[in-house]
């Protein structure tokens, strides 16, 4: 079955929500929660830590926005965390170490065994995605926002723990993600405040930044999301990679030869909220090369993304280009653990 085929009985207005991950206020299903979603109808949800109070909460909470998604759909939802270990912590009731502390006290061998223990905390919750491994290697002291979140300094420390991350994901049934393309560890600034200016030569990117996520890409990594970061040596135009056509697909889909789903960074940070505007943002974002708009907060970025996107699918000379960001979405959502194995208690735990 072709992608056009796949397709040709969906409407632009369910099109366009496959395009999104929201995220939303609150710790229960409310009346407004549920308008936003059957308005967006999107492809899933993000949580955070406001979202988040106990495990019984959290896995009702899933329950709902699960079951609205796929009524208001019919495809199966991504249910999406933030869930890194460290400061990157959303889980209930538990922390878990760093990236960074794990790879130095155990190798290999205790990255995987870490991720495993996530996954599996996630998934029980009801969770499908997790945002995470970094690939980012921490290259620049100066750096705000990347630091411990990386495994280490060296394209080999960061390929072989990524690796482990996503075996220990892959045994808990959680979707992973590679982050944040092409890579955000040596800027000096932090994206969530300002768009970062990574000014080294693109000899340094190919031969060392590159390299985790190539490897990605030949492992055929289930996502990889962008970075908020301007890139000079990659793009002379400036534009942040989430909206270079140059890096997402001249470089990602093209010389790495990723055909996976690629989501952005969340658009709600300045680094593209302040600079380009939620239109631009989400149509550049698409013609770049990314599959799925995230967008965390926001009610009316949410609604102006939105609007973008269908606006996108609308537009004859894309459709081709649409198709096949639908039909990577689809293949995507084939791979997510049956509905029944997730959200429910481990008595064992």
């Amino acid at each position: 079955m072709s992608d056009a085929d796949m397709l040709e009985d969906k409407t632009s207005e369910w099109a366009a929500g496959q395009l999104m991950v929201i995220g939303f206020d609150g710790e229960r299903y409310t009346r407004e929660t549920g308008s936003l979603f059957r308005q967006v109808r999107p492809s899933g949800a993000i949580l955070f830590s406001r979202n988040i109070r106990d495990a019984t909460q959290t896995r009702q909470l899933i329950r709902d926005i699960h079951s609205l998604i796929e009524d208001v759909t019919g495809a199966p939802a991504f249910i999406c965390l933030d869930q890194e270990g460290g400061r990157v912590s959303r889980l209930p009731e538990e922390r878990f170490p760093t990236a960074r502390h794990i790879c130095q006290k155990g190798g290999e061998a205790m990255v995987e065994e870490h991720f495993l223990m996530m996954g599996e905390r996630m998934a029980q919750l009801g969770f499908n995605v997790d945002f995470a491994p970094v690939l980012d290697m921490d290259t620049n002291p100066e750096n705000p926002i990347i630091g411990d979140r990386a495994f280490g300094s060296d394209k080999e420390t960061v390929i072989t723990m990524a690796a482990a991350a996503r075996r220990g994901l892959d045994a808990a049934r959680i979707l992973s993600c590679a982050k944040h393309f092409p890579g955000h560890g040596g800027a000096d600034k932090d994206s969530h405040l300002e768009l970062p200016v990574d000014s080294r030569s693109r000899k340094r990117f190919l031969e060392h930044e590159l390299a985790p996520f190539a490897r990605w890409a030949m492992d055929e990594g289930h996502l990889v999301m962008t970075a908020h970061v301007a890139y000079p040596a990659l793009d002379k135009s400036m534009l942040p990679a989430t909206l270079s056509r140059p890096i997402i697909t001249g470089l990602l889909r093209e010389k790495l030869g990723y055909d996976g789903v690629v989501v952005t960074d969340d658009l709600d940070m300045k680094a593209l909220a302040d600079n380009f505007g939620d239109h631009d943002s989400a149509r550049m974002a698409l013609e770049a090369g990314c599959d799925i708009l995230l967008c965390c907060r926001d009610r009316q970025r949410i609604q102006n993304v939105y609007d973008t996107a269908q606006a996108a699918v609308d537009t004859g000379s894309s459709m081709d280009m649409m198709e096949k960001k639908l039909a990577r979405i689809a293949r995507l959502k084939a791979k997510l653990a049956p509905r029944e194995n997730n959200g429910k208690e481990n008595t064992d735990a």
